[in-house]
């Protein structure tokens, strides 16, 4: 039958259009698992630098603590020498104090190194702590996109198993037509299912009718006032220039007559 036949192409072709769907979706999750899976090793790696980064920065703070009290007995000594003792040449004294100021330079020098080396040992923290943050977001990110896939696969389960049973049900009713003996039991009862299906069908056709009627004229409807509200727009574009000049001649009036009643409260009456 003409009905039957259609009805199985339709199943037929929106199952294979399931299917390549769910084959696209298939493929897609795929990728998608791989990058997360490529996050998470994204993830590991930023860890580890961080535990490294951390661990440089203990021995690189004692070591400018170590230096900063280098500094410390050096700017001692320099303020003990300031003063020349007694019983030393001032040629000596003065070579002594060049000398202890050159190592507090030095020692000065050397600090700010080891400070520096902190601050930098700090710095590689920081940004191995952001690349585990961005990491995070990866795997944050890539772990929806794959519950957004496996969810749009399991949505297409069950029109599958709709489609697929309106196709176990046409070969029902086939099988029931071209049974012989036919049983005119079993006619009637296909016959009155074709009979529902067909006015399932115009149902849905006439609905579907109306509704496109209802949307075109809507879109007419819109139309209209669209070329309304452009009309009035483009009036009132014309007068913007008009208004915007009288709004000026209004702002100098006012202006003028301020300017006017503080003349005459400084004229006093």
């Amino acid at each position: 039958m003409p009905l039957l036949e259609q009805e199985t192409t339709r199943l037929q072709t929106a199952l294979q259009a399931l299917a390549a769907q769910q084959t696209v979706l298939t493929t897609q999750l795929t990728s998608q698992q791989q990058a997360v899976a490529a996050a998470q090793t994204q993830r590991t790696n930023a860890q580890a630098g961080v535990t490294q980064a951390q661990a440089r920065v203990p021995p690189l703070q004692a070591a400018a603590a170590a230096a900063e009290a280098q500094v410390a007995d050096a700017q001692q000594d320099v303020l003990d020498a300031s003063e020349p003792p007694q019983g030393i040449p001032p040629a000596t004294w003065r070579a002594r104090l060049v000398a202890l100021r050159k190592k507090l330079a030095l020692a000065q020098t050397a600090a700010s190194a080891a400070q520096a080396k902190v601050t930098e040992a700090q710095q590689s923290v920081a940004q191995a702590q952001a690349q585990v943050q961005a990491a995070d977001r990866q795997i944050a990110a890539a772990t929806a996109a794959v519950q957004g896939t496996q969810a749009a696969i399991a949505a297409l389960q069950p029109r599958r198993q709709e489609l697929q049973a309106g196709l176990t049900e046409i070969e029902r009713v086939n099988a029931e037509i071209t049974r012989d003996p036919m049983a005119r039991a079993a006619l009637q009862e296909v016959a009155a299912q074709l009979s529902t299906r067909t006015a399932s069908l115009e149902e849905s056709l006439l609905v579907t009718r109306f509704e496109l009627e209802d949307a075109e004229a809507l879109l007419a409807a819109l139309l209209t006032r669209r070329n309304e509200l452009t009309t009035l727009l483009a009036g009132l574009a014309t007068q913007i220039p008009e208004a915007e000049a009288q709004a000026a001649a209004a702002q100098e009036a006012l202006a003028a007559a301020e300017a006017e009643v503080t003349t005459l409260l400084e004229e006093g009456p």
